[in-house]
């Protein structure tokens, strides 16, 4: 068309005119232009469109014949002619470069693609299995919930499991020691109500056991009457010890209600059982009716002026108790005082501790005057920490001097002072048999020491003395030194935060050369130093046979003196120490490593002796 027109200008122009537009009409080539509106140009925009795509149609399916034909050259007419019929219905599918190429002619003429086709509708089989999916999903998300809210109740309940296996085993173990052992350790077990109650079976027919440890095993009043129970078909028990649990007053009335017709237990501890009066009252009239207990422990209990009162009426009837332990209640200077009126006319008492009672000077002059007229043979008298002055000290003072059959006297922490020092001092030149002094903590200083010094120059029957926590300082410390060093027989002398100083420990140390009785000394908090430790170093290095134990703990000792300590080791192998304590000082790895070769070396030359050096 476009060709025709030029022509026909062409022609126009050299004069063919009209003719010439005629004859091309005539011949087709050239259409007559319409003029139309915008309707009609749009229609034949439309038409124009539909006719290149019809032409691009039927190139595309020349073009898939042709490449058809070249496919089956060599096969017969016929299958040729069915397969351009198949081709005409399904068209092979195109290649890359001819979809390649179609795609460029559409894009060069502006056709729009082909609308995207819907998905095809599931099957009929999908939503029965999706329905299921859901469910299962569903289900597990609940399980899972559920196990995660219920995770720690299952792993508390495990644990319990494990722990009731594991509590089995050494509940069962604990029955083979009661059943196998005449003398049963089982003290600190935890055991609880329910524990006793399972290992106590152990105790029924038993014909082994002899003696239990029970303490320190929180049986309350449950557990008690459980073991009660064992102990009616038991002959053999001699000694039960029950210290340190929480029987309470309802504990200490079912073991009185036992005890009052048991004919083979002669000891029971129930001491720290929270016991007050009302149990008091229960165990006196035990008292009353058993004949067979000798050892009665209630120390640290809660029992009062009432229990005392009830006590003492129990210790005019019994004849049989021995010991009798109340330390640490709260009998105070009238308890002390019906207990000393009972104490008169008691025989049977003779080892008798009440430290702690706050007694006074007029609960302890009371029951000094008793024990002058008491008509046993008092071995063992425990006052400790009762608020003693000089009027109490004056007292026991009394006593101690006329008392033929006293081998423990225990005066610890009151407040004698020198004064009552000398009292008691004086008192023990008389009596020749206490073995054992305890003065520690009564505020005795250099002149009490002097007294006590001159004590032991004419003293052999005193083996134990305990001055800890007193004020003796070097001239305290020097006064005891000169009479230990030829004098006494003391084996164990105790001076722990004595403020002895470097001045007395070398008094102290020198003395150790000569000495031949003393196997522990206790020199512990004296801030004696290096000097203090060389000056031990220089003793430790001359053969002492008797000490066996040597306390220097807490007295700033550093490196220096732990070398020398050493040395002295090495240099006396043979007649070394069999325990050194160094504890709590200033001694570094260096100072540690030294004292490490010196016991090897001991072991060595020393025939095998075993040195044993805390720090």
């Amino acid at each position: 068309f476009a060709s025709a027109r030029r022509t026909s200008c062409d022609h126009a122009r050299l004069g063919g005119g009209m003719a010439t537009s005629t004859t091309l009409l005539a011949s087709g080539l050239l259409r007559p232009r319409v003029l139309r509106g915008r309707g009609g140009l749009r229609a034949e925009a439309k038409r124009r469109k539909s006719r290149e795509e019809d032409a691009e149609r039927a190139e595309q399916r020349r073009t898939s014949e042709a490449v058809a034909r070249d496919g089956r050259l060599g096969g017969n007419e016929e299958e040729s002619v069915e397969t351009e019929q198949r081709q005409e219905i399904s068209p092979r599918r195109l290649t890359q470069d001819e979809i390649m190429a179609v795609k460029k002619q559409l894009r060069v003429h502006g056709s729009a693609p082909p609308a995207p086709q819907p998905p095809p509708p599931p099957p009929e089989w999908a939503f029965p299995l999706l329905a299921g999916l859901t469910v299962t999903a569903s289900l597990a998300y609940v399980g899972y919930k559920f196990f995660e809210n219920k995770m720690p109740e299952v792993q508390k309940k495990l644990k319990e499991k494990s722990w009731r296996q594991e509590s089995t085993g050494r509940l069962n173990e604990i029955m083979n020691e009661l059943r196998s052992m005449q003398t049963a350790d089982v003290q600190a077990r935890n055991l609880g109500d329910e524990g006793c109650s399972y290992v106590v079976e152990a105790l029924a027919f038993n014909d082994v056991c002899t003696a239990v440890d029970l303490s320190s095993n929180g049986i309350g009043s449950m557990g008690l009457l459980a073991l009660i129970e064992s102990l009616k078909h038991n002959d053999v028990l001699n000694s039960i010890n029950l210290n340190q649990n929480a029987g309470g007053d309802e504990g200490a009335t079912a073991i009185a209600e036992f005890l009052a017709t048991n004919y083979t237990i002669g000891s029971i501890n129930l001491s720290s059982n929270g016991i007050g009066d009302e149990g008091a009252k229960a165990l006196a009239e035990m008292l009353k009716k058993n004949s067979t207990l000798t050892i009665l422990e209630l120390n640290n209990n809660v029992i009062d002026y009432d229990g005392c009162v009830a006590i003492a009426e129990a210790l005019v009837e019994n004849t049989t108790l021995s010991t009798f332990n109340m330390s640490g209640n709260y009998a105070g200077g009238l308890g002390a005082n019906v207990l000393a009126k009972a104490l008169e006319r008691n025989a049977g008492i003779v080892e008798l501790r009440l430290s702690g009672n706050d007694l006074g000077n007029e609960g302890t002059k009371a029951l000094a005057e008793a024990l002058e007229v008491h008509q046993g043979n008092l071995t063992s008298l425990d006052l400790g920490n009762n608020g003693i002055g000089l009027e109490g000290a004056r007292a026991i003072a009394s006593y101690v001097e006329k008392c033929s059959s006293l081998t423990s006297l225990n005066l610890y922490m009151n407040d004698l002072g020198d004064e009552g020092c000398k009292l008691i001092v004086q008192a023990l030149k008389t009596n020749k048999t206490v073995t054992s002094l305890d003065l520690g903590g009564n505020n005795i200083g250099p002149k009490g020491m002097a007294a006590i010094a001159d004590l032991l120059k004419d003293n052999d029957t005193i083996v134990t003395l305990e001055l800890g926590y007193n004020p003796a300082g070097p001239e305290g410390s020097k006064a005891l030194a000169e009479a230990l060093k030829f004098h006494g027989k003391v084996e164990t002398l105790k001076m722990g935060w004595c403020k002895v100083g470097v001045e007395g420990a070398v008094p102290l140390a020198d003395m150790l050369r000569y000495n031949n009785t003393i196997s522990t000394l206790d020199l512990r908090g004296n801030n004696m130093g290096d000097d203090g430790a060389r000056a031990f170093a220089q003793s430790l290095k001359v053969v002492n046979e008797a000490l066996n134990n040597l306390d220097l703990g807490y007295n700033e000792i550093k490196d220096e003196g732990a070398f020398a300590l050493a040395q002295a080791l090495k240099a006396n192998a043979e007649g070394a120490v069999a325990l050194l304590s160094l504890s709590s000082n200033y001694i570094t790895k260096l100072g540690a490593v030294a004292l490490t070769e010196a016991v090897d070396i001991v072991h060595e030359l020393g025939s095998g002796k075993d040195t044993t050096i805390v720090f």
